[in-house]
């Protein structure tokens, strides 16, 4: 990537040029010998010598060395916008890869200084901005039927793009494209393959595609078995527990989460260990084991206070409070209920389960306008913090809340709110390729 033109180099390109061999260059100056050292750049030479040089090339000092100092100062800044890139800090990036596209002078990579140009462009939201690159790239790597990783990669960079945008038919079609791209090549990028199963999956999930995300991820598992990548591993088991438990497959999300379980356990990662330990008891309560599922909830709850991580202990407490509530324990549920909503940012989506499981509790009670007061908040919330699914579902709820109670127009009005919003929705996500 970094292929600049050394002192070396450039003084060896300029003495066979002149027609001389090293023993004439160095008659007079040095010894041939060290016209090899300096050209297999493991010396460097005087800047007296480098004079005598370009008097024997009969060339103006400047055009021995300026460019390469140019070089330096170009690979220099490269560097640092890298650096940034790597570390997220995308504005400062910006003025240094505009700077190194208008000075490079061929010796770094064009498509990989545009490639990271997009990358940044992209990182800041400029969407329009980044297609218009990456859209270039594409076309000039299909052009160049000898590198299909740069059409891999531009692929992958697009799919990002669009689920950024929301639009995730025409994301998964580039991710689509960028898998087969790699198989019909016979790429052996294992860590942008894996990158690229884990993103199609996500885009599947967003999308409702709940049972091909799973098949998608497990994809991927054989490649993280193979790296020994336990870590990953652990990561990829959690994502098909959550996967499988969207898609209802609970025995499955089991299975998955049990063996995450495993490898953040043989890594020592508490953290982690506890996040699975809460997707277990969820799972034993939605299989029917309720008062197993409580008390294991209730134990994490006093890990994650010692260890002050407020947000995971408001998250478990709220999941505490659905299985209170759907063991009709009403005052436990209110009473987890307002010790979560105290622990979690006032916009996230456990807020929003929150507010829900509280309109639960006022229905339980009969307590029909406190019920209807929440469940709007709940969808609200749900709305912000962009879930969809649960937003429908919440919505559906306040509908047949109103219905319930013979307000037919509210209860129209609200799936009416919902019909609008989802149209809009899909409008922002594109059309089918």
């Amino acid at each position: 990537m970094f292929n600049v033109e050394t002192f070396g180099q450039r003084l060896r390109q300029l003495r066979m040029k002149k027609g001389l061999n090293q023993m004439q260059l160095a008659e007079g100056i040095v010894t041939p010998s060290m016209i090899s050292q300096i050209e297999s750049d493991k010396a460097k030479p005087s800047y007296h010598v480098i004079g005598k040089i370009a008097e024997k090339l009969e060339i103006p000092l400047d055009e021995l060395i300026g460019n390469l100092e140019m070089n330096l100062v170009v690979l220099s800044e490269y560097k640092l916008a890298k650096g940034m890139l790597s570390a997220g800090e995308f504005s400062g990036a910006l003025p240094f890869l505009q700077n190194v596209i208008q000075t490079n002078n061929g010796k770094l990579d064009p498509f990989e200084i545009r490639y990271d140009y997009a990358f940044c462009l992209l990182g800041l939201n400029q969407f329009r901005e980044a297609e218009e690159s990456f859209q270039q790239l594409l076309d000039h790597a299909q052009s160049n039927s000898r590198r299909p990783i740069m059409i891999v990669r531009v692929f992958h960079q697009l799919g990002h793009l669009e689920l950024k945008r929301r639009r995730f038919q025409i994301a998964e079609h580039y991710l689509t494209n960028a898998l087969t791209q790699m198989r019909s090549s016979h790429l052996k990028d294992v860590h942008l393959q894996c990158s690229l199963l884990l993103t199609l999956a996500e885009i599947q999930q967003k999308s409702g595609q709940l049972k091909q995300a799973v098949v998608t991820l497990q994809l991927a598992l054989p490649i993280f078995e193979e790296r020994e990548d336990i870590q990953g591993l652990g990561n990829l088991y959690m994502k098909l527990a959550q996967s499988s438990h969207v898609a209802d497959q609970y025995e499955q999300a089991t299975d998955y989460a049990q063996h995450a379980q495993w490898c953040f356990e043989a890594l020592n990662n508490n953290s982690e260990k506890l996040t699975l330990e809460v997707r277990l008891a969820v799972l034993q309560g939605e299989m029917g084991n309720r008062d197993k599922a409580i008390h294991a909830l209730e134990s994490i709850v006093e890990d994650y206070r010692r260890l002050r991580r407020d947000e995971e202990t408001g998250n478990t407490i709220t999941e505490l409070a659905k299985l209170y509530l759907a063991g009709d324990k009403l005052d436990q549920a209110e009473e987890a209920c307002q010790t979560a909503r105290k622990l979690l940012p006032t916009v996230h989506s456990y807020q929003a389960w929150v507010a829900r499981i509280q309109a639960g509790i006022a229905q339980a009670r009969n307590q029909h306008t406190v019920a209807i007061k929440y469940m709007k908040q709940a969808a609200d919330c749900f709305k912000l913090t962009d879930c969809q699914t649960e937003y429908e579902e919440t919505m559906q709820e306040l509908s047949h809340l109103y219905e319930s109670h013979d307000d037919c127009q509210s209860a129209l009005r609200v799936m009416h709110e919902m019909w609008s919003f989802n149209r809009q929705a899909r409008e922002q996500r594109g059309i089918v390729l």
